[in-house]
Formats: C-alpha cells, structure tokens, sequence
C-alpha cells in the first residue's frame, strides 16, 4: 500500500515537472524583458542573473509560481546539508546563486557548459531533482539514436536532462524547417510527443 502511495506522489511530482517545461517551451517567444518583469516582485534580485543563458528550464520556471524564488545573498541562509550536496554533485562549478522557493526549499542556479542549469531541495535540504541543459553532443548514444532513427530530418536544438530519484528523463527540442517537436525520452527508450507545433 506505501509503495503505491510513493509511486503516485512520483508519478504526480513528475507530472508537474514536464507540465511546466512543456509551457517553458510555449513561452521561449516571450521577449528578454517580460521575463524580468515577471521575477521584479523579488527581494533582492541577484545583480548577476543576466548572466544566467536562457534555456528552457528558466522560461519554464517563470510560468511555474511554485520554481520562483527570493534571492539569497547569503549562504548562512541556505541548508548546510543542500550546499554539501550541491558541492558534492558539482564541485566545479563557482557560479551558483541560491533562491529561496515559496514551499521553504531551496533552488540553485548555475551555468555549466554554457547552459544554465539549476537543482531544487526541499525545506530540510534534501535533494528532489535537478534540470541540466545541454546540446546533442552530451546527448547519451542510446537515446539520440532512438531519437535520430525517427525524426533523422529533424535537427536536435536543445536537451533537457531531467534527474529524479526515480530516473532520468530527456526532454528535447528537435525543428525542422517547417516544425517543432518536443519530445520526452526515458532511459528505457520509449519516447512521447509532448508538442508537436509548425512553424
């Protein structure tokens, strides 16, 4: 009974999450300036978020009240035990900014790669999942195959990687010169067309 419980809450948890990067990928034709208006209700806004590059994930979370979050200046503000997994999962990285999300959790920003990336914890700091951004060359060989063999016309833009406790996902971008599609890959393989637009 506790195991179908669980898997329900997973199932529902990820539900919301490719809910709201299908409407970040809607909104990618909202302009540079209507993103910031919407994040201008925050205290204390990070001086170093037009740094951050766009992706799909941060249009994402602008539609996604629940993704938004308060700038936090200061570490001693943050869950030690996010910081220790955060540094323990991307040591290399020195450009993350902390945001206080309106459940009590905690969000980080990051550019990795040329990307912004960002990881989410809960209000104890434990980890809940993280959404990396990267191009097709990052893409594992398995699952641009799957994606290649059927859409081989189509060009692949962007990859969302989606890193759960359950799994990973793929969320990718593909156009061609007349289409959009974004589809959704699990490590298994099986693909789903979450949108499928002209353009």
């Amino acid at each position: 009974m506790l195991v179908k419980v669980v898997n329900q809450l997973n199932l529902t948890k990820m539900k919301t999450i490719l809910f709201a990067l299908t409407i970040g990928f809607i909104s990618i034709t909202v302009d540079n300036t209507s993103l910031h208006a919407q994040r201008s209700v925050q205290n204390g806004v990070s001086p170093d978020r037009k740094n951050f590059m766009p992706s799909i994930r941060k249009f994402a979370a602008m539609e996604d009240s629940a993704a938004a979050g308060i700038y936090i200046s200061n570490l001693n503000y943050v869950s030690i035990w996010a910081i220790r997994d955060f540094l323990d999962r991307y040591s290399n990285v020195d450009n993350a900014k902390w945001f206080l999300t309106p459940d009590g959790g905690f969000e980080s920003y990051f550019v990795q790669d040329g990307y912004g990336d960002r990881i989410f914890y809960d209000k104890k700091g434990y980890w809940l999942y993280s959404l990396i951004t990267y191009g097709e060359n990052k893409l594992p060989r398995d699952i641009r195959y799957v994606v290649r063999s059927t859409y081989f016309d189509f060009t692949i833009v962007i990859v969302e990687e989606l890193q759960m406790a359950g799994g990973i996902e793929y969320i990718i971008s593909l156009e061609d010169k007349t289409n959009i599609k974004v589809v959704k890959v699990n490590r298994a393989g099986d693909m789903e067309v979450l949108q499928d637009l002209d353009k």
